[in-house]
């Protein structure tokens, strides 16, 4: 009997001492999936806002946007070109292969050219940029292909089982492009931070693309995300923002948060991501 009783005593002991090793890694192991949870949001709204960013012109590219840093809208390319031709209000492109995918998911808002002499891209939005006013095929490709007088000579350029395209864009009152000039279209992006409509009272990171709904791309995050300004000839991110033409980058201030608290923990876990990110639609390096 005695010898029973100690066995029971030792047996107890070892369970005890393993439901607290349990307890106390699965409390570990819920902790730190928060932790790779916040941090895998802030990591992921990286991903998504560099995509964009990174194509903006240095100048003129910044469109919009609020002194508190929760909103940016910015005109982001996402199809290359050259001009062959403008004639009274249309300017013929001959625009490079794009992936369908690309060209699908934008919403077009106008066309940019770039003026030789100043390096600095002229925006052109047509009146109604998302109806009537769209990219069409090119009544006129010869003004793009062909080799006669007054045409520009561009060949029409395939790759990757991609073809490139001869289109006619709209313009108000001529655009002044002159043939051979780089040219691009642009979609009007606005990022914002506003309140989740998943998490309450914690903030999201929103997509809008100029004529769609707010797309609510990654949340949670603390009130304090938003977005820094870099200045022409600085390297230190701005609170405040700068004259739209003098921003040249932005500082991404993302602090994400885990959904909800582990169960060891009073406090939801978060992670704090600083990045920068700089406009390489430049004009000079």
């Amino acid at each position: 009997m005695i010898e029973l009783l100690i066995a029971m005593v030792i047996a107890s002991v070892i369970g005890v001492a393993g439901m607290k090793l349990l307890t106390s890694q699965t409390r570990f192991f819920d902790h730190e999936t928060n932790v790779r949870t916040a941090r895998t949001i802030a990591r992921s709204a990286t991903n998504v806002l560099l995509s964009d960013l990174r194509m903006v012109q240095d100048s003129g590219g910044v469109d919009s946007v609020v002194a508190d840093g929760k909103l940016i809208r910015v005109l982001v390319p996402y199809r290359m070109g050259l001009v062959c031709a403008t004639s009274g209000d249309i300017t013929t492109v001959s625009m490079l292969p794009t992936d369908s995918g690309t060209v699908g998911m934008s919403v077009y808002s106008g066309f940019a050219w770039r003026n030789p002499t100043t390096g600095r891209y002229v925006y052109i939005s047509p009146a109604h940029p998302t109806t009537t006013d769209v990219p069409v095929t090119s009544a006129t490709p010869a003004a793009c292909t062909g080799s006669g007088a007054g045409q520009a000579q561009i060949r029409t350029v395939s790759a990757n089982g991609r073809s490139g395209n001869v289109l006619d864009v709209t313009n108000a009152g001529g655009s002044g492009a002159p043939v051979g000039a780089p040219v691009f279209f642009w979609q009007r992006i606005t990022y914002s931070f506003r309140t989740s409509g998943i998490y309450p009272n914690r903030m999201a990171l929103y997509r809008n693309v100029q004529g769609g709904s707010n797309e609510e791309l990654m949340a949670p995050f603390d009130t304090s995300a938003r977005f820094k300004f870099y200045k022409s000839g600085e390297d230190t991110a701005r609170t405040a923002p700068p004259a739209l033409s003098d921003i040249r980058g932005l500082q991404l201030v993302l602090r994400a948060m885990s959904p909800h608290a582990a169960s060891s923990d009073t406090a939801v876990s978060q992670s704090q991501l600083y990045t920068a990110v700089f406009f390489k639609n430049v004009r000079a390096y």
